[in-house]
């Protein structure tokens, strides 16, 4: 009977093959649709059995990042149909220097898709619990304006909590993926040009629209605060490239 002790050791075999594979996938190094992976080759350079090189292939293949062929070899998917919100992906491509730009920007663009109606959606339908949890978010931010770490995590907080609040059952299934981005890039600004400062007003300002049942204005102050947070990515984009972007925590 296998021990716990050699069961962990092929997890993290198994991990690590995912972990580097991931990388040169999303950094380019491993061409979508040309280059081929040979099982038996992965085997050699990791010096991996067949087993925990079959898991790996077959987890990077639910990412939607490479699909598998018999006798054919594995290849990797083109970058359109890759699961971006898997966590896995976030985090390689948020920490890749070749990717993380493009990421920031399709963040902001999804922002100001959802977020304004889903403000909307919150003052209409959210309950007391909800509101109270929005405000204490904001409180938390006040509270720790100069410890970064809990600032970022209660305003990742905040904007998860809005999206439950909308009520709808789609928006609340993105809340956990679009934390993980969110809690990146407050990350960035934080630590980079103070843009958190700047905008905390804005926080409460949503939270009392939506306290006061208020759609429309809390879809305006939503609308406002992600001009500003634009503004912060064009004001970084120059700097971008001297930014050490966080990795975010994340399992495969």
């Amino acid at each position: 009977m296998p021990s716990k002790t050699n069961d962990k050791k092929k997890q993290n075999v198994t991990r690590g093959i995912i972990d580097a594979l991931g990388r040169r996938i999303i950094s380019g190094q491993i061409i979508p649709q040309k280059t081929i992976l040979f099982e038996q080759d992965l085997i050699e350079e990791f010096g991996a059995s067949r087993n925990a090189v079959r898991e790996a292939v077959k987890t990077l293949a639910g990412k939607n990042l490479v699909v598998s062929a018999r006798k054919k070899g594995t290849m990797v998917r083109p970058p359109e149909e890759w699961n971006l919100l898997d966590p896995s992906v976030m985090n390689w491509m948020i920490s890749d220097s070749g990717t993380s730009e493009m990421l920031i920007d399709a963040l902001s663009e999804l922002r100001q898709i959802v977020e304004p109606e889903a403000a909307a959606l919150a003052a209409e339908r959210a309950n007391s619990t909800q509101i109270l949890k929005l405000f204490e978010c904001y409180e938390q931010m006040v509270a720790n304006i100069e410890n970064s770490k809990l600032a970022v995590h209660w305003d990742t907080e905040f904007h998860k909590v809005l999206l439950e609040a909308s009520c709808n059952p789609l928006l609340r299934s993105l809340a956990n993926s679009f934390g993980q981005l969110l809690h990146s890039n407050f990350t960035l600004f934080t630590n980079a040009n103070k843009g958190f400062i700047r905008n905390l007003i804005d926080h409460k300002l949503i939270a009392e629209a939506i306290r006061d049942r208020n759609p429309q204005l809390a879809r305006e102050r939503s609308k406002f605060l992600l001009q500003k947070n634009e503004s912060d990515i064009k004001e970084l984009k120059t700097d971008l490239k001297n930014v050490v972007l966080p990795n975010s925590t994340s399992s495969t």
